[in-house]
């Protein structure tokens, strides 16, 4: 009989799962030989539950688990606040501070490999595993095979966006036993590349389309096929296809393909409005979900409140001038600012008519209005005052831009944080939007813009009720940066940007020099009181936009944790980072 393995206590487990969500709720001792858990299938499937605790979710955490952030902190989508919180947060990657010592996501490393770790011996020990069938029909112990190996290979996947190639482990061996591990070498990117999506195809193969409701939150065939979608996608990409091997888009574009197909069959459509998708009820159009506790919801509404709101009074976040830019204007489909000067003003894109520097926010594209929030918006029945004197001014590292998206714009933050109430919502890992995009993409670079290419992405602006359609007669060129753009409005905040710009081998650009924020000025009357128009609203006598930060790019991928090198010398540093 091996060692006893130890099970991970039952509130870390539920820090990753909705109490709603009965399927992760079973406490199965807090320890467990092997003989007693491979003896009975729901003893397995406890111990498997656990290896969903690291799935994506809504944020981060720093590396002492003191503080939160999402990671659009570290891209052009997000300011993250100066002032010391946590440990290893985004302002080292954004100061380019980090190292191989001292950097955000650092534990992710070892995180990953325990619920690899958890697969592995899942999968070594599975004919151990009695049989039994589900009242639905589907073989539970089949079922619980495709997912150890829909998650090794999602785990891997998650270590390949970071690290590149990785050591391959899959075998049940300890990865914090360093004498196990000592001598393992990292595989190259390619043959990294070829395993997780030999697993993901291994758990299509075992899992169903769906789940009941009891299961909701457990990977699926679906969203496996969705995964080797993300895969092949960043295999095809720049940074690991310099050479542009058309066959890489191709095989990317067939998996996209695949993928949107059997989504579609098995109901994953489009919301039939943009503004339905980030709440609490079910959408269809999500594939996977994390099925988070409440204080993460809480969490992220209290960190993209504004101050005066109930938000965080240090506005740990906040949306950057670069992310409003980056929403075209409705009307005209162009992008309005193209650059800064040095005294904060805009240098306006002449082609983008319909932009009124002196009302910047008007007749933005309609997702701009579900995504952030902006002076002069009406929240909870007052107007959001970014201008000096109003309460947002104490936060101490402002923005004065606010995230909506996801955010419970309903919810009374005061109480809430009095009474620790929530108000739950699911956070999408994938949606069926995001398979369009992959399709586009793929398809522009492996046949150019063709039709089909120029319709994916038109079905996307028409559901988010885009004036303008993306126009015929582009070049490949052209095409891409319209797909670009769009993925960057559509999927803002969601966890895409900081590993889009780096597969495109542009975030040297994105995510390097000065980004900025907002300062609104208001007109005062002669007793020093803010000037009001006809609905109540302070009336705005100038904009500009001051520096926020500026940026320092150190490297596209992550420098592997020197705390992982001193266990076992064999794993050679990124090269960026020796």
């Amino acid at each position: 009989m091996k060692t006893l393995i130890n099970r991970i206590l039952l509130a870390t487990m539920l820090a990753s799962v909705s109490f709603s969500c009965s399927y992760l709720d079973r406490d199965m001792g807090d320890t467990m030989s092997e003989d007693e858990l491979f003896s009975r299938i729901e003893t397995v499937e406890g111990y498997l539950n656990n290896a969903y605790i690291y799935v994506q979710d809504f944020m981060c955490t720093t590396e002492d688990n003191s503080g939160r952030y999402n990671l659009g902190c570290a891209t052009d989508e997000l300011g993250y606040q100066q002032t010391g919180f946590g440990t290893q947060s985004p302002y080292g990657i954004n100061t380019g501070s980090w190292s191989a010592s001292s950097m955000p996501l650092q534990k992710s490393w070892a995180e990953y490999y325990q619920c690899i770790h958890r697969c592995n011996k899942l999968i070594e020990n599975y004919d151990r595993i009695p049989e039994e069938t589900t009242t639905s029909g589907v073989d539970r112990k089949s079922r619980i095979l495709g997912e150890a190996y829909g998650l090794r290979g999602y785990y891997y996947w998650l270590l390949f966006r970071m690290w590149g190639g990785v050591p391959l482990i899959k075998k049940d061996l300890d990865p914090g036993n360093e004498i196990s591990i000592s001598g393992i070498k990292r595989a190259d990117a390619e043959d990294t590349v070829k395993s997780i999506v030999e697993d993901l195809n291994t758990a299509c193969e075992l899992l169903p389309t769906k789940h009941d409701d009891i299961n909701f939150g457990r990977i699926t065939k679906v969203a496996a096929k969705a995964l080797i979608s993300q895969v092949l996608l960043y295999w095809a990409s720049p940074l690991w296809n310099p050479n542009n091997d058309k066959g890489r888009w191709s095989e990317a574009a067939s998996a996209a393909s695949n993928a949107l197909s059997l989504a579609v069959d098995c109901g994953h459509i489009l919301a039939p409005r943009y503004s339905d998708l980030f709440g609490n009820v079910a959408i269809n159009e999500y594939i996977w979900t994390k099925n988070s506790i409440l204080s993460e919801c809480f969490y992220w509404d209290y960190y993209h409140f504004p101050t005066g709101f109930g938000g965080q009074i240090q506005s740990v976040e906040g949306v950057l001038q670069e992310m409003v830019d980056a929403f075209e204007m409705d009307k005209s489909g162009e992008l309005p600012v193209i650059g800064y000067n040095e005294d904060g003003t805009q240098i306006i894109n002449p082609a983008a008519r319909d932009y009124d520097p002196s009302h910047p926010w008007k007749g933005k594209d309609p997702r701009f209005y579900y995504s952030i929030m902006c002076h002069g918006d009406r929240l909870q029945g007052s107007f959001i005052d970014t201008s000096e004197g109003a309460p947002a001014r104490t936060a101490s590292n402002p923005t004065y831009y606010y995230v909506k998206k996801y955010t419970d714009v309903n919810h009374n933050l005061i109480k809430a944080y009095s009474e620790f109430a929530f108000t739950y919502r699911r956070f999408a890992i994938i949606r069926v939007t995001e398979l369009y995009l992959n399709l586009a993409e793929a398809l522009n670079e492996s046949e150019g813009p063709t039709e089909r290419v120029r319709e994916y992405v038109n079905i996307i602006r028409r559901r988010a009720g885009c004036q303008t359609e993306i126009p015929s007669g582009l070049t490949q060129g052209e095409m891409r940066e319209r797909i670009r753009r769009e993925r960057r409005m559509e999927l803002c905040f969601e966890g895409h940007r900081f590993f889009d710009v780096r597969r495109w081998n542009i975030a040297s650009k994105t995510d390097n020099g000065e980004v900025h924020r907002v300062e609104v000025k208001v007109k005062m009357d002669a007793n020093g009181q803010k000037e009001l128009d006809a609905e109540g609203n302070t009336i705005i006598a100038s904009i500009t936009y001051p520096v926020y930060q500026t940026r320092v790019f150190k490297a596209n991928l992550f420098p592997i944790p020197q705390s992982e090198i001193d266990k076992n010398n064999a794993i050679e540093q990124n090269p960026e980072w020796k």
